[in-house]
């Protein structure tokens, strides 16, 4: 058996967001939004959603909320679930679990 001799150190951090980065416009308020919760499909992102969903109920007044699970992690979310969201949802809040 071979062992390897070098070992490659990589460097996780990543350039801050510069200042003229174009960023999405945030609602002042969830107050009366359709709220968008979208699962990324790993173990626990529902239920990560789901507590999200309960804190933010607390403090703020949805007008409703969309859940969906896009299934599979390591794929984009499908088309058909996008469309759906951008058309319902004025806010989509994602999770990844495990």
């Amino acid at each position: 058996m071979a062992t390897a001799t070098r070992l490659q150190v990589l460097d996780p951090t990543v350039e801050p967001i510069p200042v003229n980065a174009v960023v999405a416009p945030r609602p002042e308020t969830l107050d009366g939004t359709v709220v968008g919760l979208l699962a990324n499909g790993k173990h626990n992102s529902p239920e990560i959603l789901e507590m999200v969903q309960e804190i933010l109920a607390d403090r703020y007044d949805f007008k409703s909320v969309v859940v969906r699970n896009k299934g599979n992690a390591s794929r984009p979310c499908p088309k058909h679930i996008m469309d759906e969201m951008i058309e319902e949802c004025d806010v989509v809040i994602t999770a990844s679990g495990d």
